[in-house]
């Protein structure tokens, strides 16, 4: 669905059209819940906040202003209802166990590729291993540069920081993981784009 029509569906659901905001569901709920599981690996938990942003949504609808920008919308409102409901149900020590073990999701996800090359699978592998080394914020920050694509300015706003530490934070992953694979910088891009984080 392209930008276009989905500010289409955003104005009906926001003149009262229920039925449009059920398409815009439809269109982003797997994102948001890929999105979701890199912050905190409980599923049913991060089902019934990506429900919750929807039903707010509903609560909403007359003070809500018309967005371009509805993916990023919808990203920033599930992160912020993850860390609201954890911290109101006294869970913040729990996701913080959690957040930090997700070594082995973002393995498993690399993992699961099919490669043609035997060169490239051995690369990848590489890849996801110093990818499950880094920090949680690095990790989340890759995640949200090369597989949701989001630019600078709209992951510093998710994350709470400034643009130039959001390219710093960036940066220094790509030196690390660059430094151990011993590989270019764009070889590295392209690896990263192609991995299901």
């Amino acid at each position: 669905m392209n930008v276009e029509n989905q500010n289409i569906l955003w104005v009906k659901f926001k003149n009262g059209d229920n039925d449009a905001l059920s398409k815009l569901y439809v269109e982003y709920a797997n994102q948001l819940y890929s999105y979701g599981l890199k912050i905190i690996s409980d599923e049913p938990f991060v089902k019934d906040c990506i429900q919750e942003v929807f039903i707010q949504l509903i609560d909403k609808r007359i003070s809500i202003q018309v967005t371009p920008q509805i993916r990023f919308y919808l990203f920033k409102s599930l992160r912020n209802k993850l860390f609201e409901e954890l911290r109101s149900k006294c869970r913040k020590h729990a996701i913080l166990e959690k957040y930090a073990n997700q070594d082995e999701s973002y393995e498993q996800h690399a993992e699961e590729l099919l490669i043609e090359s035997e060169v490239e699978n051995n690369i990848r592998e590489k890849l996801a291993k110093l990818i499950a080394k880094l920090s949680k914020r690095q990790k989340e920050i890759i995640f949200l540069k090369y597989t949701e694509g989001f630019e600078y300015d709209e992951i510093a706003d998710l994350l709470q920081i400034d643009i130039s530490s959001a390219r710093t934070l960036l940066c220094r992953a790509l030196k690390t993981i660059k430094k151990q694979l011993n590989t270019n910088t764009l070889i590295l891009l392209f690896l990263l784009k192609s991995l299901r984080l």
